[in-house]
């Protein structure tokens, strides 16, 4: 699969998730389908930091849409402008980025200084409340430490979120069937090019599901 066709992956079930989560909360195929989503996403933050030109820039803008994301979340799940017990998913991945471009900087010449730095994104993310928080950036964390190993890092992937569900909540045991799409990763871009859909398409559609509920019910 290439990269395009799993971002793909990742968008829709992502798109079934929040319907069901927003819509349907009595019918829990939605929140199973949607358990998919997450974890591609983390696994190619992990893959982005290999390909972009400006690591800078590339937290830059999750950060900006971080920021741009917070109303429509709050709106779409918490029906308030503002909900300070919850944070939306880009602030993870911005922290999860985070985390890798400090064990990418600093890893081979100060291992010591590189993991106390990533350890800082993790823990940030835990406080401030973000989606998945210190779970989500530390699967990020994996991803990118396992890149050369695909069947490994899936297979530690696995158990990782499977230790993760019995802590707290056992759909979340679905995501592990992120799994076969990585496996199935041919390091390819493919078509059609997606790098600024996501960005646009996470607000966007939530703002049309708040408004959809705001009409309809």
């Amino acid at each position: 699969m290439t990269r395009a066709q799993i971002k793909i992956l990742a968008i829709v079930t992502m798109l079934i998730d929040h319907i069901g989560a927003i819509f349907f909360p009595q019918i829990p195929l939605f929140r199973i389908i949607g358990r998919l989503s997450f974890p591609l996403f983390c696994f190619f933050i992990a893959q982005g930091v290999l390909y972009t030109s400006n690591v800078r820039a590339y937290l830059g803008r999750l950060f900006l849409f971080a920021l741009l994301s917070e109303i429509p979340y709050d709106l779409a799940f918490y029906s308030t402008i503002w909900n300070p017990q919850k944070q939306n998913v880009f602030f993870t991945l911005f922290f999860g980025l985070a985390a890798i471009s400090f064990l990418r900087t600093f890893l081979e010449t100060k291992p010591f200084l590189a993991c106390t730095l990533a350890v800082i994104p993790v823990l940030t993310a835990e406080v401030l409340h973000t989606d998945y928080g210190w779970f989500g950036v530390t699967l990020v964390i994996l991803f990118y430490c396992l890149r050369d190993v695909k069947t490994k890092g899936v297979l530690l992937f696995v158990l990782f979120n499977t230790g993760y569900s019995f802590l707290t909540g056992t759909i979340k045991l679905y995501a592990a069937a992120a799994g076969v799409p990585i496996l199935f990763y041919s390091g390819k871009k493919g078509k059609p090019d997606w790098k600024y859909f996501f960005y646009v398409f996470y607000p966007a559609h939530l703002l049309l599901l708040y408004f959809v509920r705001i009409v309809a019910f």
